[in-house]
């Protein structure tokens, strides 16, 4: 018998197995086209939806404080504390205060407010044992972008009054407590530096 004769024969010969676990190559079809589209745009509208709600919202506040309250509020270089009636507290610098930026928006956007609480009559009308009148004066001396504006505020019950001190509004309970407890934070924090800054 020749060698040639037990030779294996050609890879090229033998007949190809089909794995019957294998798994068949996934076909795109149309349905599952659309499918992927519609999750794109979900999405994309989502995102946009995402970032329009956490956009502050001014109409409201715009039409009751006027433009030049929002303007000095969102502009506005200096931001001082100021001590009310019943608090005892010298004027508290808070333009480098941590906590800043979220207090702006915390006044700014129309819904922390209760529209229907609008009442004729100035902050400082409302008095009582748990009364705490503070005031937050915003100033731009350097760029001068806006004039002086004052926003009279009483923190127990949540009031923030226009600066004529013809009208007040009362904000939502939920924003009246982060109120209360974040200027209380920061005078407390601002005046803390200011000892350490003392010799």
């Amino acid at each position: 018998m020749n060698a040639t004769d037990t030779a294996m024969p050609a890879a090229a010969d033998t007949p190809q197995t089909i794995d019957p676990h294998a798994v068949a190559p996934t076909r795109i079809t149309r349905r599952g086209i659309w499918i992927g589209v519609g999750v794109i745009v979900f999405a994309i509208v989502f995102a946009f939806a995402s970032i329009y709600a956490r956009r502050t919202r001014l109409e409201r506040t715009r039409q009751f404080f006027g433009a030049p309250w929002i303007t000095a509020v969102q502009l506005a270089d200096q931001v001082q504390l100021l001590p009310g009636p019943d608090a005892d507290f010298e004027p508290v610098k808070l333009t480098a205060t941590p906590g800043l930026g979220h207090l702006r928006r915390a006044l700014l956007d129309e819904r922390h407010y209760q529209w229907d609480t609008v009442t004729d009559g100035s902050v400082a009308d409302i008095s009582g044992d748990d009364a705490i009148h503070m005031t937050l004066q915003f100033s731009d001396p350097i760029g001068r972008r806006v004039d002086k504006t004052t926003i009279p505020m009483e923190l127990s019950e949540g009031w923030i009054g226009t600066g004529d001190g013809r009208q007040r509004v009362r904000v939502k309970p939920r924003v009246q407590s982060a109120l209360e407890f974040q200027l209380k934070m920061m005078k407390d924090v601002s005046q803390q530096t200011t000892d350490q800054r003392d010799p």
